[in-house]
């Protein structure tokens, strides 16, 4: 092997080096970003099992008969979070946007169907959902920028 192709070789080896480190690097920042994106995630699932649980209780509590058009709102409703949960696996900032409006959406309808009362019922849950939905809304893009940027 002459020494041009030595001198080759090293440098390729070099080069193979950095792009693996730099891989590794890439590989740890998106493991940063996922944790809080994971919150997120079992955020949107939680408030797709609230929102069931309160339909039911509420529909219970007034003698309300389940018909199949209450169910299908319900199901419509619960899914749209589930989905949404799904959805973060692939865009996560899409996702925790949609779901943060969305629940805020679901919120205002709810105390424009049921009176200001409504705004009162749960807070501290509702609170803490948006504030776990928020605070995810930069891992996310982070995450997705660092996905596209790879």
């Amino acid at each position: 092997m002459s020494e041009n192709q030595s001198a080759q070789h090293q440098e390729e080896k070099k080069e193979d080096v950095i792009s693996e480190y730099y891989d590794g690097v890439k590989k740890l920042e998106l493991q940063g970003y996922e944790t809080g994106i994971k919150k997120a995630r079992t955020a949107l699932f939680v408030t797709a099992g609230l929102l069931l649980l309160g339909e039911i209780l509420t529909a219970s509590m007034s003698g309300i008969e389940w018909t199949p058009l209450m169910i299908g709102i319900v199901v419509i409703e619960v899914g749209i979070f589930i989905a949404l949960g799904f959805w973060t696996k692939t865009k996560p900032y899409s996702a925790i946007i949609t779901g943060l409006v969305l629940f805020i959406l679901y919120w205002i309808a709810g105390i424009a169907i049921n009176g200001f009362e409504a705004a009162y019922k749960g807070i501290f849950v509702k609170i803490i959902i948006i504030v776990y939905l928020a605070q995810a809304i930069k891992p996310a893009k982070a995450w997705e920028d660092t996905k596209r940027n790879r």
